[in-house]
């Protein structure tokens, strides 16, 4: 019987205290009215307990930046500026800001309200330069979170056959190879985690099993970070002895990963000789190299997945969202893009680069550093020093809640764009870079006119 996928979230309050973007003060000419109090709809503003006839201090973490109190106030009383520690959040493409709503996302699993508005700046680098299409005008009953009409978030990994050969009747000849049906387009890459201790990995498996999504994991980590390859949930990362990794695991794994391209021939032979039909990926450096090896890696591996850095940038600096655009044409080019996945992980730091990274190519995105964000990791600069989230000390069950939440509102937020897109399912968002607008066209088709056409590119 067929049920429409749904995450259960709960709310999971942080283990941290939490970190106000604006610091609002009270002055001494305060008369203690409480206008403020009936302005504000989130409980900044409360009577102090041991004397209900004055104001307590502002409590500036539960503020979303309406500014009513602070219009509201008859004695001028009340100040804000935004705080110096929130100032001092991530490092790199995770701004003050990206943390914060990760953290906010986490802990309600709702799409979060910011109400004063986006104040930041109208482009930026890699995906910050496009801007997809939300126009109410393609769809005025667009749908959304709402539900009147199903909009899918399932993607297929596999490799697809260039064409289906039928019978005389009608029967299927070609034959069909492994998939792996997620209801949603990302997975989390365990690998890639600064912190790895048990009570997180445990955590993290719990959510895979919640979201039935996959976890990428080196296979000696597997017995360590107390996972069961059984469940179906683990992709194991193996190395150069791949054929022999392979023939000890349980017949539950289906899609294993293969730790870097080096004599990828060959080590997939191995894998296809002790276990017909699995799913065969491998991790690939994104590199300047890269877009000419594509299509042999492509003849060879089921699944490409193409790791960035941090800021989501190839080696030689061009960003994901330019990368993944030309290996998409390169495959196509080829003509068996539809034949391969592209998995891209490395720099996703907001709901939005998920259907981003879609339109420029990919299949799937892998979570990383997202992971460790929605957990109360700051993305500090550097770890060294005691960590203000005390990650190491995470119970599974906080791990577990907060990033089911964080996968619930990234989803919403993706339901968001494919309804106003008038997209049934997410699947047909790849590769269709039409339905986005990049930075260096929408300049080219406004001042080519004007200036020179070498000056625009």
């Amino acid at each position: 019987m067929y049920e429409r996928y749904h995450i259960h979230q709960e709310v999971t309050a942080p283990r941290f205290r939490p970190v106000p973007k604006f610091i609002i003060q009270r002055a001494g000419n305060c008369i203690n009215c409480g206008k403020c109090e009936r302005n504000c709809v989130y409980g900044v503003h409360m009577r102090r307990d041991d004397d209900p006839r004055r104001m307590a201090d502002p409590l500036s973490q539960f503020c979303k930046d309406c500014f009513r109190c602070i219009a509201g106030c008859p004695q001028r009383a009340l100040t804000i500026s935004v705080g110096a520690e929130f100032t001092s959040l991530g490092s790199g493409g995770w701004t003050p800001q990206r943390v914060t709503t990760v953290w906010n996302e986490s802990e309600t699993g709702k799409v979060p309200v910011f109400g004063a508005g986006y104040r930041g700046m109208f482009s930026g680098p890699g995906y910050d330069a496009m801007w997809t299409d939300m126009s109410e005008i393609v769809r005025p009953t667009r749908d959304g979170i709402h539900g009147r009409e199903h909009i899918s978030t399932n993607v297929l990994i596999c490799r697809n056959p260039p064409f289906l050969e039928f019978g005389p009747k009608g029967e299927l000849l070609t034959p069909m190879a492994e998939s792996i049906d997620l209801p949603v387009p990302f997975v989390f890459d365990l690998a890639a985690l600064k912190e790895s201790t048990k009570g997180i990995m445990q955590g993290l498996d719990q959510a895979a099993k919640e979201l039935h999504t996959l976890l990428m994991v080196p296979v000696d980590k597997v017995e360590a970070y107390g996972m069961d390859l059984s469940s179906g949930r683990v992709v194991p990362i193996v190395g150069d002895d791949a054929g022999n990794e392979v023939s000890k695991m349980p017949e539950q794994v289906r899609f294993i990963e293969l730790s870097d391209a080096n004599r990828l021939k060959e080590r997939v032979k191995a894998v296809r000789a002790a276990r017909g039909g699995m799913i065969v990926g491998t991790r690939v450096k994104a590199d300047a190299e890269l877009e000419s090896r594509l299509v042999d890696i492509a003849c060879e591996a089921d699944v490409i997945h193409v790791l960035f850095d941090e800021e989501g940038r190839e080696s030689g600096g061009r960003y994901a969202r330019d990368a993944l655009r030309s290996y998409h044409k390169v495959l196509v080019k080829a003509g068996i893009r539809d034949e391969v996945t592209i998995i891209a992980g490395g720099g996703i730091a907001a709901a939005e680069q998920v259907p981003k990274s879609i339109i420029c190519g990919t299949d799937v995105v892998s979570l990383d550093d997202a992971l460790m964000v929605s957990l109360g990791c700051r993305m500090c600069h550097s770890c060294k020093g005691e960590c203000p989230a005390d990650l190491a000390n995470a119970p599974s069950e906080y791990v577990k809640g907060r990033v089911v939440n964080m996968a619930n509102a990234w989803r919403d937020q993706l339901l968001e764009v494919l309804g106003a897109m008038g997209i049934k399912e997410v699947r047909r968002l790849r590769g269709e870079t039409g339905r986005a607008i990049f930075q260096e066209d929408a300049e080219r088709d406004s001042f080519a006119g004007i200036f020179r056409g070498d000056v625009i590119g």
